[in-house]
């Protein structure tokens, strides 16, 4: 039975995440990101998914993130969130979400902002 309420909370907590992603950037990331075309303390997240890394002409990247090259999916995404410093080596970027089911959240969010 305690499996079965584990199981069921899971799925559960899932949607919920996903759904509540604008909260958790804002929570998370809106201290330093805009969703407007401006870049702000950090570059602007509008249409991060499937842009270049480290490509808008408004803002100052550091040599760590210009290195790393690719682009955003939502795997790269995910794995710069978790470890900003192990993705791509001197990123100025050291706020890492460890949570799994937030990044899950942010990654979902970013992709509904165009």
């Amino acid at each position: 039975m305690r499996a079965a309420v584990i199981l069921l909370f899971a799925v559960a907590a899932g949607p919920a995440l996903a759904a509540g992603g604008e909260d958790v950037f804002n929570t998370d990331c809106a201290g330093c990101h805009s969703l407007s075309a401006a870049s702000t303390a950090g570059p602007s997240l509008k249409g991060v998914l499937w842009r270049d890394v480290a490509s808008l002409k408004d803002f100052a990247y550091s040599d760590g993130l210009k290195a790393k090259g690719g682009t955003w999916t939502p795997e790269t995404l995910d794995a710069y969130l978790k470890d900003t410093q192990t993705f791509a080596p001197g990123t100025d970027m050291f706020f890492v979400v460890r949570d799994g089911a937030r990044r899950r959240a942010i990654v979902d969010y970013l992709k509904s902002v165009k």
